[in-house]
């Protein structure tokens, strides 16, 4: 059950990295343990984390020179942590108020135990959702705004619109026909690690082909497991005529599972999530 505790379902391999290592080499770690974010560390006590949304924010096109730069620099700090007694659904509802992918846990004693992920409870949901009643739809879900950029676009030009649009993830479209989708994933593993010349590069050697969607029809469920099955974080919502229409994000559309209304305790938590979310813009953490 999503009342149940973050421990249950926090994962104790964590990766890191020391804070005096250099911005490529932590980005060099997270691509071949295929992660989207690192442990910082000082003498193995954790002092920050450093993840995708850093690597578009923070150094590709903030001019950091990652080779001779230490994380420290570009980290996000201090970390973010809750207790090992913390029900699941109040961690979803930290992460997203506090617009961010991952908690670490702490032990009785204080000590870093675990980290829960937003994926994990996407994967929860998915699980628990098998068999439930499904109605809604992606229709009937306010899909986020679909951020566009032509595939002759530079990268350059494709990262700053994600940071002033506050998204991660573009459609890439050719002719104005979608033709792929840019993402924080495709920024750390295509472009960051592999220093090419972003203000010389199309954007269209770098996305990510062909693109997935699914129609306005499909139930909440289906995109849910969909998501899950192909570890994505945001699917393109197409009408009838083939159009993308909108691009809903993985928070956004775990508001709508079934699994997150499914005993008491749990829906008086969520209400009060829910609540919050009618008050504030949507975040789309890709």
């Amino acid at each position: 059950m999503l009342s149940n505790k973050v421990s249950e379902i926090m994962t104790t391999n964590i990766t890191t990295a020391s804070v005096t290592a250099s911005v490529f080499e932590v980005m060099e770690k997270m691509v071949a343990e295929d992660v989207g974010r690192i442990i910082i560390t000082d003498d193995e006590v954790p002092v920050g984390i450093f993840t995708e949304k850093d690597v578009i924010k923070r150094v590709v096109n903030a001019k950091i020179d990652a080779r001779n730069s230490a994380i420290k620099k570009v980290m996000t700090a201090p970390i973010r942590a809750v207790r090992e007694e913390t029900h699941i659904i109040d961690a979803f509802g930290k992460m997203y108020r506090g617009k961010y992918r991952h908690l670490l846990v702490r032990g009785r004693r204080g000590k870093i135990i675990g980290i829960v992920s937003m994926r994990r409870i996407l994967n929860l949901a998915v699980e628990l959702g098998q068999g439930l009643s499904e109605t809604t739809t992606l229709g009937d879900i306010a899909a986020g705004s679909v951020i566009k950029i032509d595939q002759a676009a530079n990268v350059h030009e494709a990262i700053d619109l994600m940071n002033t649009k506050s998204v991660t993830a573009v459609i890439v479209t050719a002719a104005g026909k979608p033709s792929g989708i840019f993402t924080e994933r495709d920024v750390l593993k295509r472009v960051a690690t592999k220093e090419i010349k972003i203000r010389e590069t199309a954007v269209k050697q770098v996305m990510t082909a062909p693109i997935i969607t699914m129609p306005r029809s499909t139930l909440v469920g289906d995109v849910l497991a969909e998501m899950y099955h192909r570890d994505i974080r945001n699917m393109p919502v197409k009408d009838e005529h083939e159009e993308i229409t909108g691009l809903v994000s993985m928070p956004e559309i775990l508001q709508f599972a079934r699994a997150l209304n499914i005993d008491e305790q749990v829906r008086r938590t969520w209400k009060e999530v829910a609540e919050f979310l009618d008050t504030e813009d949507q975040y789309t953490p890709g």
